[in-house]
């Protein structure tokens, strides 16, 4: 029977749109693809040829209109898989056209756009001694591809270099030494044979890809690493990497209290957040090039190793959990513990109710890795000399220096807007939470508890049981009247602590004349559109909700009634006018946890605009959803089933 349906089961993983024959396809976690006939864009429907693939667990897809394929990675698999699209002059179910091995890990595939060039991220998996590599596939579609891997253990790249570029190391080789051998938890890990086969590549982390301009050089994102990696792909060397630096709280304010159920930012001193994007979009302007990043969060883990900890498992008291490691005084004072910058963050940190302005923040997500330790001065005791949060909860623009061994230039950084202008248009999601474990437990769409029954998984199971039970973490009343799991209302905050109003797609295109870009915070489905025209000083021009019926209906309850939009926004395509079903340039807009797409469109109308010395026309731009339609992605046993609704 089909599993790859139904809330939290990741039905839209990620979403392709082949516009020459208008079919959309949308991979599911569980190793099934869906297509969908856009033909007519308000009437979209599941069409016959969707399939599932010989892989029960896919890493991500990337299309080849023109060649009429599609490249699927299996992560634990270790290739790539090709197979070809529908056609609309002989539509018929895609088939398995060849295999191409690609190395362990093959996390997300990138193909160039005359479909001879494939590129791999290969990650380390928290184990073992496998490098971050990227592996490049040349001439796929022959029957003798060309595999070349790079690693990235390049020349002089050791931990030094690394730390130099700005990259954060979630260990470095005296990182090891120090948790092996000095910290807490020497007792209880052993990096030994991780210390004599040590290479600083084993802890890069390639994550997702984008072209450069005319495709001469891969960029490469590495989101644990918070930092970028840049190839050359006329000799297939890597050139250089380089960080994205820090987001300083003491100046841009934040949310990180979960607790107070509202939107108060705050600066607070020695606080900064690495940015941590996921998706990059790269772009050519008034001949320079830029990358845009979408900040979501990170955090490594290795083994029994986690990068992250809670800030009151941290400042325990008058104790510093790490021990060995020199904390200055003005951060942590084991003699004061309300004297410090880390005050708030401590376990015996007490609220101060009457102006309800220095709340305490003890389960706020801090990163151990080389942003905030220096285990390189002395790795017996090493310095803690900043609190790192994960994630820069918005989006940057970076222009790329001609010459790559020079560090990224930051010409524009969202700073608190994703949070601010969330919070302003939709208090009742700002910093929210809708994910898997919020999934029905009961009712005709509780396919998520069993999936995790068939596999076995009674952790899982337990947590959306108690996210579902009103004396534990649900809610009375999820919509209707009925216990169950909580609406997003009721969930307001509850990721303030972790990554807030984290971004994870970079959605970007031309309209109306005018370049934009798109993105929506993960968990809580606010969507934003910018005027980036102006590279250094986008606009925002309109804030909306992917998933309204989410504010007073749990995740099963919108989707049964085929309303919920969409929940956890991880994948998005960009249709020119000349691409889009309608005729008019649009967003495909994909809900990874509902299953669900959308289809908006922009409304171009012409504007008179004075200027100093004449009248001239701007396009101005409306954005809505056009079809008022949601796709939910859905089948049972092999036979698809199409819910249409009006929002």
């Amino acid at each position: 029977p089909y599993r790859g349906y139904g809330p939290g089961m990741g039905a839209s993983e990620t979403i392709e749109y082949d516009p020459l024959n208008h079919f959309l396809y949308s991979m599911s976690d569980q190793g099934f693809i869906l297509v969908a006939d856009y033909a007519d864009p308000s009437s979209p429907k599941i069409s016959d040829y969707s399939f599932k693939t010989e892989s029960n667990k896919l890493g991500s897809m990337s299309i080849c209109p023109d060649q009429g394929v599609m490249l699927l990675s299996l992560s634990k698999a270790g290739r790539i898989d090709v197979y070809d699209l529908v056609s609309r002059d002989d539509p018929k179910v895609p088939t398995l056209q060849k295999s191409v091995d690609c190395g362990p890990n093959a996390k997300n595939v990138l193909a160039s756009k005359d479909c001879s060039v494939a590129a791999i991220a290969n990650t380390n998996a928290g184990e073992g001694l496998e490098q971050g590599s990227v592996t490049i596939l040349q001439d796929v579609l022959s029957d003798a591809p060309k595999r070349t891997t790079i690693p990235l253990d390049y020349n002089e790249w050791d931990d030094a270099y690394l730390l130099r570029r700005g990259l954060n190391m979630p260990m470095t080789k005296n990182a090891l030494e120090y948790w092996d051998d000095y910290s807490h938890l020497a007792d209880d890990l052993d990096f030994s044979e991780l210390r004599d086969n040590y290479k600083s590549s084993i802890f890069l982390e390639p994550e997702n890809l984008a072209w450069g301009p005319d495709e001469m050089e891969l960029l490469v994102n590495m989101q644990e690493n918070n930092g970028l990696l840049r190839i050359n792909m006329t000799d297939l060397s890597p050139v250089a990497v380089a960080g994205y630096g820090m987001k300083d709280h003491s100046f841009v304010p934040v949310d990180i209290n979960a607790n107070d159920g509202d939107c108060k930012l705050k600066t607070y001193p020695s606080l900064f957040a690495m940015r941590n994007p996921d998706q990059i979009a790269s772009l050519k302007y008034n001949d320079k090039n830029y990358v845009i990043t979408a900040n979501e969060d990170g955090g490594k883990e290795y083994g029994d190793w986690e990068e992250a900890i809670k800030s009151n498992d941290l400042f325990q008291g008058p104790n510093f959990k790490l021990q060995n490691v020199i904390v200055p005084k003005f951060i942590f004072d084991e003699n004061n513990t309300s004297a410090g910058h880390s005050a708030l963050f401590n376990d015996d940190c007490q609220d101060t109710t009457a102006d309800e302005e220095e709340l305490c923040l003890r389960k706020v997500e801090f990163s151990v890795g080389s942003n905030s330790i220096d285990f390189e001065s002395d790795p017996k005791n090493p310095i803690f000399y900043r609190m790192v949060l994960f994630g820069g909860r918005g989006w940057s623009i970076y222009e790329l220096p001609e010459n790559p061994r020079n560090q990224l230039k930051l010409v524009f950084d969202s700073g608190d807007a994703m949070e601010r202008e969330g919070c302003s248009n939709f208090p009742w999601s700002h910093n929210a939470l809708m994910d898997e474990l919020l999934a029905p437990v009961t009712g005709p769409n509780n396919t998520f508890v069993k999936f995790l029954e068939a596999d076995g998984d009674l952790d899982m199971i337990a947590d959306v049981m108690e996210k579902n039970d009103p004396e534990e973490k649900g809610c009375l009343d999820q919509g209707d009247g009925t216990p169950g799991s909580c609406p997003l209302s009721q969930m307001v905050d509850k990721r303030s602590g972790k990554d807030g109003a984290g971004v994870e797609n970079v959605i970007m295109g031309e309209a109306c004349g005018r370049l934009v870009t798109a993105m929506a915070t993960e968990k809580s489905s606010i969507g934003m559109l910018f005027d980036i025209t102006d590279i250094t000083t986008p606009e925002l021009l309109h804030v909306f909700h992917l998933s309204p019926a989410a504010r007073d209906k749990s995740f099963g309850l919108a989707y049964n009634a085929g309303e919920i939009g969409e929940i956890d926004p991880e994948s998005g395509v960009f249709l020119s006018a000349k691409e889009s079903p309608s005729g008019k340039a649009g967003i495909l807009w994909a809900g990874a946890l509902s299953g669900t797409v959308s289809w908006w469109e922009f409304d171009c109308k012409e504007e008179e605009v004075s200027s100093s010395s004449t009248k001239q026309q701007s396009s101005a731009a409306s954005f809505r959803e056009s079809s008022w339609a949601t796709i939910l992605l859905a089948c049972t046993f092999g036979m698809s089933m199409l819910m249409l609704s009006q929002l």
